[in-house]
């Protein structure tokens, strides 16, 4: 199930990895590591999910999680913001 408050473009890329066809059990393992990354980091998990799927975001997750160090895992997210943001501009120019 795909959050409904997120902007039409987060719905789509999300739709476009399979996430709003999760089953049960993908939605509880998508919030458990949701929820641990938040705990873990106290900032929610952004990766840019673009061309990716579901079973790659869960990979990232994992490998995300294994990381102990708060502010590199910040700058990725900072990274990761970067790239959404170019997949968006790159999306809005070609339209």
């Amino acid at each position: 199930k795909i959050n409904n408050d997120l902007t039409d473009m987060s719905k789509n890329e999300q739709k476009n990895a399979g996430l709003d066809n999760c089953t049960e059990d993908e939605f509880l393992l998508f919030s458990n590591l949701n929820n641990q990354f938040k705990s873990k980091f106290g900032l929610p998990f952004i990766f840019a999910v673009k061309g990716k799927n579901k079973s790659k975001i869960i990979e990232e997750f994992k490998r995300r999680l294994k990381n102990d160090n708060t502010e590199k895992e910040l700058e990725i997210s900072i990274r990761q913001v970067k790239q959404i943001a170019n997949f968006r501009l790159n999306e809005l120019v070609d339209d």
